[in-house]
């Protein structure tokens, strides 16, 4: 009988509320979510708790590697290509149409591509962006990676006038655009093989927690203040000896007033291409 591979994802998401949030833009979602998961089509990664025999074909973003284990190619054309189809396939589900990432996205760092990716799905959706990504939240949602979970926002005086609310979303991912569609587009139930274990059963509320993190809006989050914006980080631990998957994170903060000191903007990202 020839060897089998078996290989398991996890996905975790943490909502903090301070009874504050966005003062306009309240979007289309949450809480309008899929009715069901939506399975990357074409499939790109392995399936969760299925066995793949050793020598057989596998999906664009894995090989077979020495000693016949199972290697991701996370940065393969074929694999980022088949991550951007099913994205728009699921997108294309939902009325919306295709993405289009910035031309430089695959030379921005992790933390960035999470912004883009967070972006095209809230502002396709109706939601205003998230500003841009900060060093010093960088930092935080590197830690959670570290660690493989939540990144959180320790006080409001870690960051310029944040208002104390924020999201956090982490995932055992092969990339940024892999665990955006897990955040996005497979985070409810789907029985014994389910990614997200916050999603307990048909109607728990961890079910698409992660997604409604990405398009969190003034429905989760209302402004006390003027005017409110959103900034976040990004964190990303590359695969360990051991590992099937690298650790991915992302950490968005509402602050009061629009924030300057960021490193990278959706702004940017814009400008280089980028289209929702």
């Amino acid at each position: 009988m020839r060897a089998r591979w078996t290989l398991v994802l996890v996905l975790a998401t943490t909502f903090s509320f301070v009874d504050v949030s966005l003062a306009s833009g309240a979007g289309t979602v949450p809480p309008q979510n899929p009715r069901s998961n939506i399975a990357a089509v074409p499939r790109y990664s392995i399936v969760n708790n299925k066995s793949y025999v050793v020598g057989a074909g596998l999906p664009a973003c894995w090989a077979w590697g020495k000693d016949n284990r199972l290697v991701p190619r996370a940065s393969s054309t074929t694999c980022v290509s088949d991550e951007i189809a099913a994205t728009n396939r699921a997108q294309s589900a939902e009325g919306l149409g295709p993405i289009t990432l910035p031309s430089n996205f695959a030379t921005l760092s992790v933390p960035d591509q999470l912004l883009v990716m967070v972006d095209i799905e809230r502002v396709s959706r109706g939601e205003v962006p998230v500003l841009g990504v900060s060093a010093q939240l960088n930092a935080l949602a590197q830690r959670g990676a570290a660690a493989r979970e939540d990144p959180s926002l320790p006080s409001t005086s870690y960051f310029p006038n944040a208002t104390g609310a924020y999201v956090a979303n982490w995932a055992g991912a092969l990339s940024a655009l892999d665990a955006n569609y897990d955040w996005m587009y497979t985070d409810g139930w789907a029985g014994r093989s389910t990614d997200n274990y916050d999603c307990t059963s048909a109607h728990a509320a961890g079910c698409w927690g992660h997604r409604d993190n990405i398009l969190v809006n003034s429905s989760r989050m209302r402004c006390l203040v003027t005017t409110c914006s959103l900034v976040m980080g990004g964190g990303y631990s590359y695969l360990k000896a051991g590992d099937n998957f690298s650790s991915f994170s992302e950490l968005i903060i509402q602050v009061s007033g629009t924030p300057t000191t960021l490193s990278y903007t959706w702004a940017t990202a814009l400008a280089d291409g980028a289209n929702p």
